[in-house]
């Protein structure tokens, strides 16, 4: 399949770290459809119908994943194939596990924890991996056990220019996996999944796609996502990435979509666009009050120092009742400090709204860096980030004496590389609950 995106001007690539991919910094102005659009003005603070900056700190206490003989250790859920201990050089993630999206589906009856992930081989390479276990906390005895399921040559070419050259993808990255459970298990379109791929032998040109499957590791050819234009609102934009998108079911919304939007000054603010079209291929850019290229960011962080440089990797979670009504939505992202460039450790961020549109912004991070003065160095001691959160309602407390409660509300699944790797910055994918 080849499909035409019109771009206007040229541009330039920067590297910022081996385990990261590409991102585009320049000084130019062009318009990539479906996917970029350069305005003129930058925005700060919490935006997109009314946000409110500042606040007081947020109630949630997250845990993190510890060693089950040492609990002083913190310990990743999931990791490369390189630390296991492969000595196979052709594993599709031997280098890196980044960027989890996290599926809970209890029709499964013996994998109803779905962790999706984004593999990086021995080359530098993305791809897309799954691993599958009976819950969401254990994934050392899987079911399957780390498919390729998504791969470069699995998405379509794209005309990025009007003169009939078509790019090749050469890599896919950053998934976002829903379920859609009333659609029978292994009927077509029960799973979707929405990534990003990168184009061109350089790897300077980027798309948001998406893709069905009937059982999670066998998908459709992937399709580009349209209608995701910006207007002035967001300033000089130089790309769109980490698309991530929830199911909604609500009249006239199937689904909801935030990216990240990078800037030419490497500032990023988050922007939405929802969707009726059940196949999330058609979008609508907003931000609760105006649609389209009329739209500004919803989210620019900058409340605290730990985000006021930056806002990254955002992850939308829906809070419902026992009827199936929303009550809250919640946002976790990756925030950087303004002096980045020099202190560029990562935390994740917290804000939450009652239509999704308008976010209260918080002062504090709620996932932060295991200290590096514990030994052995911790996996995350370095950066936090790429945040997926599953939300749930609890399980009722026990009349058992004998048995513990499970009373985790909030399932945050997210990256972190270490200090000890530092320049490598090896991303693991780590845990961390909270009631």
């Amino acid at each position: 399949m080849k499909i035409r995106i019109q771009v206007e001007h040229p541009f330039h690539w920067e590297v910022l770290s081996p385990s990261t991919p590409q991102r585009q910094i320049s000084a130019s102005r062009f318009w990539m459809l479906p996917v970029l659009l350069i305005a003129g003005c930058m925005l700060s603070g919490c935006g997109g119908g009314g946000g409110t900056a500042g606040g007081p700190a947020p109630i949630i206490d997250f845990s993190k994943k510890r060693d089950v003989v040492n609990p002083g250790i913190v310990v990743p859920l999931f990791q490369d194939r390189k630390t296991e201990g492969s000595v196979d050089l052709d594993d599709f993630d031997y280098l890196e596990v980044d960027s989890p999206s996290f599926v809970d589906d209890a029709g499964r009856p013996n994998d109803r924890g779905m962790l999706f992930y984004e593999a990086t081989d021995l080359n530098g390479t993305n791809s897309i991996g799954l691993v599958t276990s009976t819950d969401y906390d254990d994934f050392s005895v899987p079911v399957i056990n780390r498919a390729q399921v998504l791969v470069a040559g699995d998405l379509p070419q794209v005309e990025f220019t009007q003169t009939g050259l078509f790019e090749d993808a050469i890599a896919v990255s950053d998934p976002s996996v829903i379920v859609d459970k009333g659609i029978p298990l292994g009927a077509a379109g029960r799973y979707r999944m929405w990534v990003e791929g990168v184009y061109s032998s350089a790897g300077n040109l980027s798309a948001i796609l998406t893709t069905s499957s009937a059982d999670g590791q066998n998908w459709e050819p992937p399709q580009l996502c349209v209608g995701l234009e910006l207007g002035p609102q967001f300033g000089d934009v130089i790309r769109i990435v980490d698309a991530d998108v929830v199911k909604v079911d609500e009249p006239g919304e199937a689904y909801r979509m935030i990216f990240e939007v990078i800037r030419s000054d490497l500032s990023s603010a988050f922007g939405m666009a929802t969707t009726s079209d059940i196949n999330g291929v058609n979008w609508t850019v907003t931000d609760g009050v105006f649609t389209g290229t009329e739209a500004g960011p919803v989210f620019s962080g900058g409340p605290g120092e730990f985000d006021d440089g930056s806002v990254q990797s955002p992850g939308l979670g829906i809070e419902r009742n026992d009827t199936g009504d929303i009550v809250q939505w919640h946002l976790f992202y990756e925030g950087k400090p303004s002096d980045f460039l020099a202190n560029n450790d990562s935390l994740i961020g917290y804000s939450n709204s009652v239509d999704g549109f308008s976010w209260s912004g918080y002062a504090v991070p709620v996932i932060t860096a295991t200290s590096d003065l514990i030994q052995p160095t911790a996996f995350d001691s370095d950066d936090v980030k790429h945040p997926d959160v599953l939300i749930r309602i609890p399980d009722p407390p026990s009349t058992d004496p004998l048995v513990s409660s499970d009373l985790n509300r909030f399932i945050l699944f997210y990256s972190g590389d270490s200090v000890s790797e530092d320049p490598n910055e090896v991303n693991r994918i780590g845990l961390g609950t909270a009631e």
